[in-house]
């Protein structure tokens, strides 16, 4: 590890900064990429808060690091992390990496539904259904892409200005105080079609990671239907899972 050097004609604040630097390029922090409150980096190198400000103000305008208030201070990236202990909305795990984001709603319509779809879709969704795309930036890149099918008898009530607001989740909570049960998720890699392309600006056949979810409430009824398309680069998984030897 890195010692400061109080005889030092660069300043304490320049010197952690640095340190602080190579840390991060070394990925030494953990997926939540927390890096200490200011407190506790003021212990760590035995100096005051006003000389920790400073040196993450360096790293800030390097941009390095973000200050998220009231939660810390994070090493900034552009890499959606997601734990699969639970499945979410895509805002809510935008907003858990501390990304700065834009959602911008392309298709808001009802449609029939898809004769494509095998029986438990069509039967779920009904005859007809709410078809919405959206588009997800992150730190102004085009990241992710969401196609996503509601039984219209829930659709019909929720609007455009809705699902810009709010996940899906949160609307049937809040407007029906539905009981949400389990979900089921298909994830895959797979190659950009010429919608992917055009909306997240990509060459056709792009390597993805395309993510397909089924969503129920507490008693198995199918509330949402989703296609979630990320870029490669701007997604990353982790589960933990049981070690066996059989």
């Amino acid at each position: 590890m890195q010692q400061l050097s109080k005889g030092s004609g660069t300043p304490m604040y320049e010197q952690i900064a640095e340190i602080l630097k190579d840390e991060i390029m070394d990925k030494k922090y953990d997926p939540s990429g927390s890096i200490g409150t200011h407190a506790k980096l003021a212990e760590r190198f035995g100096v005051s808060l006003i000389t920790i400000r400073k040196a993450i103000a360096i790293l800030s305008q390097q941009g390095l690091l973000d200050v998220a208030q009231g939660k810390g201070t994070f090493v900034k990236n552009t890499v959606l992390h997601e734990n699969l202990t639970r499945l979410t909305g895509i805002e809510n795990i935008i907003s858990e990496s501390h990304l700065s984001s834009d959602i911008s709603v392309l298709t808001f319509e009802v449609i029939d539904t898809p004769a494509h779809f095998d029986t438990e879709l069509r039967r779920g969704l009904g005859k007809k259904c709410l078809h919405i795309e959206m588009v997800h930036t992150m730190e102004g890149v085009k990241a992710a892409y969401a196609e996503t099918f509601l039984p219209l008898k829930y659709g019909e009530y929720i609007t455009k200005s809705d699902v810009e607001k709010y996940t899906i989740y949160q609307l049937y909570e809040s407007k029906w105080n539905m009981s949400l049960g389990n979900g089921r998720q298909t994830i895959r890699a797979d190659a950009a079609s010429k919608r992917v392309a055009e909306v997240l600006d990509l060459c056709e056949g792009w390597p993805v990671l395309s993510i397909s979810r089924r969503g129920f409430t507490s008693s198995g009824e199918l509330v949402e239907y989703m296609n979630l398309i990320y870029e490669y680069t701007q997604y990353s998984l982790e589960v933990e899972l049981q070690l066996s030897s059989t």
